[in-house]
């Protein structure tokens, strides 16, 4: 159990310094067991997956600045329940909200928008103007044409994840442009159905 731990300790250097190999290694060593682990919480094999490669390309991307203070196995298995437990709740408030929503949407829409709600519109229109031109793209078919990551993935000939890297990366720019916008979902949804 100790060699174990060394070995990863061994492997986490290397990943600090850049070496795609032990990488690749640690990947295969705990790929299997994260996604049988994830697919336990979330009972969904795909959604599984992308949990735990989410995890995996995080470790890579801020290799440099990431502090473990436990074990690399126990921080990859906390990296996935955190990852796997936000799609849980993500589900549960879209689920929950649903009918309420649309209620709510239905009365804005007859209604005038106040002068604060206009200019939150107006904050995520300029954003997701800003947005990357393929990002944007994906991003304005999912909400404003209400086509499934698979239709858009077919019509664009990308994958599923390139779909959905863009709509989360989508989301991630518009949020931390207007970072004073609680329900951000919610306005964003407004907007779409506003100019529709």
């Amino acid at each position: 159990m100790h060699g174990n731990t060394d070995l990863d300790n061994t492997i986490l250097k290397a990943i600090i310094e850049g070496d795609a190999n032990s990488f690749e290694i640690l990947f295969h060593k705990y790929y299997q067991e994260l996604c049988n682990y994830s697919m336990g919480i979330l009972g969904d094999a795909e959604k599984a997956e992308d949990v735990v490669q989410d995890a995996f390309v995080y470790l890579w991307g801020n290799r440099q600045k990431i502090n473990i203070t436990i074990s690399l196995k126990s921080y990859l298995y906390q990296s996935v329940r955190n990852g796997a437990l936000k799609i849980i709740r993500t589900q549960a408030l879209e689920q929950h909200h649903m009918p309420r929503l649309t209620e709510f949407i239905e009365y804005l829409e007859k209604s005038e928008f106040s002068e604060d709600e206009l200019i939150k519109l107006q904050k995520i229109e300029q954003a997701i103007d800003e947005l990357p031109s393929q990002c944007k793209n994906v991003f304005l078919m999912s909400f404003m044409d209400q086509k499934s990551y698979k239709q858009i993935s077919d019509e664009l000939g990308v994958s599923l994840n390139t779909v959905k890297t863009h709509v989360s990366k989508a989301y991630r720019i518009i949020r931390e442009k207007v970072q004073d916008i609680k329900n951000l979902s919610l306005f964003i949804w407004l907007y779409f159905r506003r100019i529709q």
